[in-house]
């Protein structure tokens, strides 16, 4: 049995790295981090569609991450050829070469790319990362610089009538410096463009728990989403225990939440036997770089099956918000799958 009506991953990468040329042979992560951006991508649909089957999931949204080398290319092919299974966000790949090049790119160029793709009618929202092409720009931006950068693309979003992400949380194994990566880092800035927007969703992605089993950027992810109505949490790497404290605020529930996995980045999953968290993900620097397709829907729907909540409440985070938030297609126009949600 499927465990929700319409399921949804918000949070999907169908491409992936042809790095191993790039990395001589090496399993180091810092070494990865250096060349993510120079390597090629190539179309990974093929095993995505086939755990699609194995578990259920009836529609992805693609992401195209800034740092990666993914194109928006790729994923427009992908959503030409299953319609009904995906639909894609977009990235401002035209300013990310610019600025690899050594050439001056400004917020505006990147606002006026992020414009120009979604008025093409192909995309649903942004991708992951285009908060990072606007505090990239500057090599150590300061906290005003980049609230200034942020606020000009959520006036894209505005205009556009689609969700704004706001990364939070870090993988680990790559060397991530704090200064360029502050929004990752300091999930409550998220309150200042929650006042600033009210009308625009703001989608903190990952929820605080991208990889590793410390909660701090998780709880500071709750304050953010337990003041503002337009503030929602992506929560794919949640084990059973940290959706009960988000489920159980009234002011978050299970309408503030969005299961989105990062499928396709293959972060590690750990046993922690007979301690907490029982399984968790993370990039071990010791081990490096791991080699198979990591199997995250497997234990994401596991964790979400412990939850013992009604049935239209688990629906809406497997499916039903991103429903909403992203305006999706559902089987055969059907309505009223959902809770209604004011």
């Amino acid at each position: 049995m499927k465990l929700g009506r319409f399921i949804v991953d918000t949070h999907v990468h169908s491409q992936r790295h042809a790095a191993g040329a790039a990395l001589k042979g090496s399993k180091d992560y810092a070494d990865l981090g250096k060349v993510m951006n120079d390597v090629q991508a190539y179309d990974n649909s093929a095993r995505l569609l086939y755990d699609m089957a194995c578990y259920g999931v009836d529609m992805c949204v693609l992401q195209t991450p800034g740092v990666f080398g993914m194109t928006n290319e790729i994923n427009l092919q992908q959503k030409k050829q299953y319609p009904d299974k995906f639909v894609c966000n977009c990235f401002p790949e035209k300013c990310r070469k610019k600025v690899q090049a050594g050439e001056k790119v400004t917020i505006d160029d990147v606002c006026e790319e992020i414009d120009s793709l979604l008025s093409t009618g192909e995309f649903v929202g942004i991708g992951e990362g285009v908060w990072g092409a606007a505090i990239s720009l500057l090599e150590w931006p300061d906290e005003r610089t980049t609230m200034n950068h942020l606020m000009k693309i959520l006036d894209v979003c505005r205009k556009h009538k689609v969700p704004f992400r706001y990364h939070t949380g870090t993988p680990g194994g790559y060397a991530v410096p704090y200064h360029p990566g502050g929004t990752t880092f300091n999930p409550l800035w998220a309150h200042t463009l929650a006042v600033a927007y009210p009308d625009v969703p703001i989608i903190l992605e990952h929820g605080g728990i991208e990889g590793g089993w410390w909660e701090h950027f998780y709880e500071q992810c709750l304050h953010v989403a337990a003041g503002h109505k337009n503030i929602y949490l992506e929560t794919g790497r949640y084990w059973a225990e940290l959706y009960y404290k988000a489920l159980t605020d009234p002011s978050i529930g299970p309408e503030k939440l969005l299961w989105g996995t990062d499928w396709g980045a293959s972060l590690p999953l750990y046993s922690n036997t007979g301690r907490y968290p029982s399984v968790y993900t993370r990039q071990d620097i010791k081990k490096g770089i791991v080699r198979n397709q990591v199997d995250i829907w497997g234990w994401s729907l596991r964790e979400l099956a412990k939850l013992d909540i009604a049935q239209d409440d688990l629906n809406l985070i497997l499916g039903g918000n991103a429903v909403r938030l992203y305006n999706l297609r559902t089987p055969g126009g059907l309505t009223r799958m959902f809770k209604f949600v004011d």
